[in-house]
């Protein structure tokens, strides 16, 4: 990264960091919502990772969210959130089960792969020394 920018930016290691893990983790999320054999459209769509990503936070706290709880979490409209949750059901990602929304079996019981521990390792090796900081 560069110090001669124009405009300086604070804390730049951390920021990218950031950054960077984001954008891994919400692509590497649409990678898993569109399996080998599905055609990904052209652009990602981080809404649908959002939600997905939704989903799976509500089902690993152990209370599942039905769609306003989803759309309200994301602040995002309701039309917008039911539409991504229909995708995902068509995709089998999801299932809903009495209003509420739970990741699929096999990827409940998994892993997706070393992909997401890689992501949030190369993040952590920056943000770790940090982290340990804050409560000082």
């Amino acid at each position: 990264m560069s110090a001669d920018l124009p405009i300086p930016f604070v804390l730049p290691e951390i920021r990218h960091a950031i950054a960077c893990m984001f954008i891994d983790l919400t692509l590497a999320i649409h990678a898993i919502i569109f399996s080998r054999d599905q055609e990904p459209p052209s652009v990602p769509d981080a809404d649908l990772a959002l939600v997905a990503a939704a989903v799976s936070f509500g089902h690993a706290e152990g209370r599942p969210m039905n769609a306003s709880q989803i759309a309200k979490r994301l602040r995002m409209p309701p039309a917008s959130t039911l539409r991504r949750l229909d995708t995902l059901i068509e995709r089998g990602v999801i299932q809903r089960i009495k209003l509420k929304y739970y990741l699929e079996p096999v990827l409940a019981a998994n892993v997706p792969d070393d992909s997401v521990k890689l992501i949030l390792s190369k993040a952590f090796a920056v943000l770790g020394p940090h982290l340990s900081k804050l409560g000082e």
